[in-house]
């Protein structure tokens, strides 16, 4: 009841001035310590701080329970980042890392997530999509393939959905679908051949992960362009288009050990 009040009280200070801003700044300052100690003080288990981010979404469920399914798919983006960087935090296992984290975890907080024009709400559903599946394919391994192929549709989904709900697309529930089948398919090849970048000696970034963030910004890209004027032109997209190309390239060839040698 308590960390219900002082939420409500947070949400309507905001619309004060510069000492609601500062205390909604500290609040969430606060909640990814928070979430940064339980991992700390618990290194066996995560699941004390993904409990956490569950129950400070307990607003979604504070309305009639007609709108719960509603605010369970708009809230879903954030919820999986938040479970992304809980899951790294504890794969991790290295303080510099679990605050580095903890830290940009405050900043999504505090500066990228309030913000609702339709460019932020496109680079948040992005970052939600980095982060969630780097999270799942570093933690992968402990986990059965038709799980990990099913949370990357869903990862897929709820993140497409973000992004064609803010062009009032019709039909985003059933395009959302096919982005989430798209990545459920090139999850189940990663699974099988799961490529990661070493970062710090226990991060590190599936190139999975980055494969799909290029692969969203060009059909992204290419989907705007289409609502503009019903056409998708070069002009519009061909230096995306030229970069992802290139970006795919080097990722498949240079560095994925295709051009090792093998004995045979």
């Amino acid at each position: 009841m308590i960390f219900k009040y002082v939420v409500e009280f947070i949400g309507l200070a905001n619309k004060r001035g510069m000492i609601a801003n500062v205390l909604h700044a500290l609040f969430n300052v606060a909640y990814a310590a928070a979430v940064m100690g339980l991992i700390m003080l618990l290194p066996e288990t995560p699941l004390p701080a993904l409990a956490l981010v569950l129950v400070s979404k307990w607003r979604v469920i504070a309305v009639r329970p007609r709108y719960w399914w509603a605010n369970i798919l708009s809230n879903l983006p954030d919820t999986l980042l938040g479970f992304g960087v809980v899951t790294t935090m504890w794969i991790s296992a290295t303080w510099q890392v679990q605050v580095t984290l903890a830290v940009l975890y405050a900043i999504w907080l505090i500066v990228l997530k309030p913000q609702h024009r339709r460019h932020w709400v496109i680079i948040q559903a992005g970052t939600s999509q980095f982060v969630a599946l780097t999270a799942l394919f570093a933690s992968g391994r402990f986990l059965p393939i038709w799980l990990v192929v099913g949370l990357v549709f869903v990862i897929g989904f709820v993140v497409a959905r973000q992004i064609l709900t803010q062009y009032d697309e019709k039909e985003h529930d059933f395009l959302a679908l096919i982005w989430g089948l798209l990545l459920a398919e090139l999850g189940f090849v990663a699974w099988h051949w799961t490529i990661a970048y070493q970062i710090t000696t226990t991060l590190k970034i599936p190139q999975f992960a980055i494969i799909a963030a290029i692969l969203g910004f060009v059909v992204e890209l290419s989907y705007a362009s289409w609502r503009k004027d019903k056409q998708i032109t070069w002009d519009e997209i061909g230096l995306p288009v030229i970069f992802a190309g290139i970006a795919l390239t080097v990722l498949l060839f240079l560095f994925s050990g295709l051009w090792d040698a093998t004995t045979l």
